[in-house]
């Protein structure tokens, strides 16, 4: 049964105290967010692809400055546009034991390619894969791939004898609560190891003695632990039960600055958020309407849009650590025109209105805002600054707030007419983000593009920036994509988040813009 962290439990970390300076190498980090499965093909989810990336690795890997570096392949060249040639670290080998080889390789870019696979978008093209020997493998794409190599880092290598042998051959389905042995057991070539795991209360990882990497972490044993309360998670940054703690609430990000021994990294997020709306069914599944669906209304989806003031949000709810945007995708972003943050309607309450009116809801409707309260910064409040500013135009939104394990399984599982949501690219490219909010859901892609938003011309579109190899002719393609997709008003975006991480004053690391800790770039004093 999930939990999540308990008073008990906060009590018995208060009781522990903070760590003496001579145990300065374990330490305890705490997140309002949880990894939803252990399994590294089930869930494309930021908790979850943190946790795993200590304890599993990609043939390639991103350093302090997001860029591509060698992992478990130490090298790799393109004989062809469309074959990719790796050759594999010699000497790697599983926590288990057991050597790293390529037919482990081949058996995971396998396994992440298959139907219950959540990772085909970091896939994509690849029609085969191959072992000429124990350290070669070759990728062959259906075209040349211009996100193949910023996706790999995400492919996360498992052995294929300790997944046969437990029953983990395909990956588990987070989305229907279908688990397996890998869900709560773990087996990579990482940095950590798995200790200990209690969904939703705590993960215990200590330092891979045997890792291939020299540059060993400083941090030997880390606990983390899961605190859905932004106070409580506070509290214990401030009483020392935590060293680290992320994010830090907005208002209480100068008490902690204040405190001696603490400080709070802050800067920009590549995560977008924004509002999705059911635009698939014939009938509304919560609200108050009952034989029609006013978002399959292209006129009601804009009077939302341009009833919202997302200046007003970024500097009020926000407190000025959001950007505003008119975008699905962060500045910065690979392929992303810098034209394309700004609104593409009006914030304009009276336009809102009289939008309504032509789409025949003069007198507005009710519906249901289905939003997390534990995963974003500021995400319940974000809703009802949202609620209160459609009321102004007569939509009355009910917030339906809950914890995130829960958010994530109803929005997948299309179980809303209305949410609040944020999505990182974290291979930073746009096709990413195109393939899994923009895209139909279809054909393996829109795993997240929740209100079933759909337009035949951008799929095709979105499948040319997938194999176009010019950078300017790329741009040019999800510029275009993005304009039609504003003018259709398939997603509303809201800012861009920013980040707060907290710590005491002995932890130096960089600040990741994709939300991501990395426990081996910390150096503790």
């Amino acid at each position: 049964m999930k939990r999540h962290l308990t008073a008990a439990l906060v009590a018995a970390l208060v009781a522990l105290g903070p760590v003496p300076a001579a145990e300065a190498a374990e330490i305890t980090w705490a997140s309002q967010d949880d990894a939803a499965t252990l399994d590294p093909h089930a869930f494309n989810h930021g908790m979850t692809m943190t946790v795993l990336a200590h304890v599993y690795e990609g043939l390639v890997r991103r350093d302090r400055d997001q860029r591509i570096e060698p992992a478990l392949a130490e090298s790799w060249d393109q004989p062809t546009p469309t074959l990719w040639r790796f050759r594999l670290r010699p000497g790697v080998s599983f926590h288990d034991g057991t050597a790293l080889t390529a037919d482990d390789v081949v058996f995971s870019i396998r396994r992440a390619l298959s139907d219950a696979s959540d990772m085909k978008i970091f896939t994509a093209s690849i029609v085969d894969v191959r072992a000429p020997d124990d350290l070669t493998v070759e990728v062959e794409t259906e075209f040349p791939n211009a996100a193949l190599i910023q996706s790999l880092p995400e492919v996360r290598i498992m052995s294929r004898a300790w997944a046969e042998a437990h029953d983990a051959g395909s990956p588990s389905n987070v989305r229907e609560g279908k688990e397996n042995y890998a869900s709560t057991h773990a087996n990579g070539t990482g940095p950590y190891r798995l200790v200990s795991r209690e969904p939703e209360v705590k993960t215990v990882l200590e330092a891979n003695a045997d890792w291939w990497d020299p540059d060993t972490p400083d941090v030997t044993k880390a606990t983390l632990v899961r605190i859905a309360s932004g106070p409580t998670l506070v509290a214990a940054l401030l009483t020392g039960e935590v060293d680290f703690a992320y994010p830090v609430p907005l208002q209480d990000i100068p008490r902690v600055e204040a405190t001696d021994g603490l400080k709070v990294l802050t800067g920009p997020e590549i995560r977008t958020m924004f509002l999705s709306m059911d635009q698939a069914s014939e009938t509304m599944k919560y609200g108050s309407v009952t034989d029609a669906n006013p978002f399959r209304d292209r006129r009601v989806r804009q009077a939302v849009y341009q009833a919202l003031d997302m200046d007003l949000i970024a500097t009020k709810v926000m407190r000025g650590s959001a950007t505003p945007t008119g975008n699905l995708m962060a500045p910065g972003v690979n392929s992303v025109a810098p034209e394309l943050q700004a609104r593409a309607y009006p914030y304009d309450p009276e336009a809102a209105s009289a939008l309504l009116a032509e789409a025949g809801y003069a007198e507005g409707f009710r519906v249901t805002l289905d939003c997390p309260n534990d995963r974003y910064v500021n995400d319940e409040q974000v809703c009802q600054a949202v609620a209160a500013l459609l009321a102004r135009v007569g939509i009355t939104v009910d917030v339906n707030a809950m914890p995130a394990s829960k958010f994530f399984p109803k929005v997948g599982g299309r179980d809303s007419s209305f949410n609040f949501f944020g999505y990182t690219p974290v291979n930073l490219d746009a096709f990413n983000t195109l393939s899994v909010i923009v895209h139909s859901p279809k054909d393996g892609r829109g795993q997240w593009n929740v209100g079933d938003f759909s337009d035949a011309e951008i799929d095709g579109m979105i499948n040319e920036v997938l194999s176009e190899m010019d950078a300017e002719k790329r741009t040019e393609l999800v510029t275009g994509i993005m304009r039609r997709e504003a003018e259709l008003v398939g997603h509303i975006p809201l800012y861009q988040q920013g980040l707060s991480w907290g710590m005491r004053d002995g932890i130096t690391t960089p600040l990741a813009i994709d939300n991501r800790v990395n426990l081996t770039w910390f150096e503790l004093d």
